[in-house]
């Protein structure tokens, strides 16, 4: 049996139908204001909000939305790509980011999320893994618990 700790499914989703409706909503926004923030004799880098309000209309909106919603998407994707999975057995934790997967079957002292980062430290010691991610702190230490691991509350004392 293994025990799964990721993102929610709905958080998962979310961020691909939100993330592109903000970038739209931000490109809208930013087209229909670059006119007005041209104008104004304070603000540096006045060349793009030019550039920008010269588009003639409807194109002008159009393209505004379109590269928010396409740096939606990335953003999207980079989120997608840059989190982790935790997968919990008796014998093996596998941890998954960036579309790596790196499996663990060593013996541990102590395993603990520092700040947010998750550390395994082997049975001598010593960090076998120091891995940064946005998990679910209940969630994990469950995950670890279920399983037989020595889940500590906080980081340990350095000897």
């Amino acid at each position: 049996m293994e025990t799964i700790v990721d993102e929610p499914q709905w958080l998962r989703t979310a961020s691909w139908i939100g993330c592109p409706l903000a970038g739209a909503a931000l490109g809208w926004f930013l087209q229909s204001i670059s006119g007005w923030v041209a104008s104004l004799s304070w603000v540096p880098f006045k060349g793009p909000f030019k550039l920008v309000s010269e588009i003639p209309q409807p194109w002008g909106t159009v393209t505004g939305i379109g590269v928010g919603l396409v740096a939606g998407l990335l953003f999207a994707a980079v989120w997608a790509h840059e989190r982790l999975i935790v997968k919990v057995t008796p014998a093996r934790i596998t941890l998954t980011t960036k579309g790596r997967s790196r499996a663990y079957e060593a013996e541990l002292e102590a395993v603990f999320l520092d700040g947010k980062e998750l550390v395994l430290l082997a049975a001598d010691g010593r960090e076998l893994v120091r891995q940064k991610g946005d998990v679910d702190r209940k969630a994990v230490a469950k995950a670890f618990l279920d399983h037989g691991y020595p889940w500590l509350d906080e980081a340990p004392a350095v000897k």
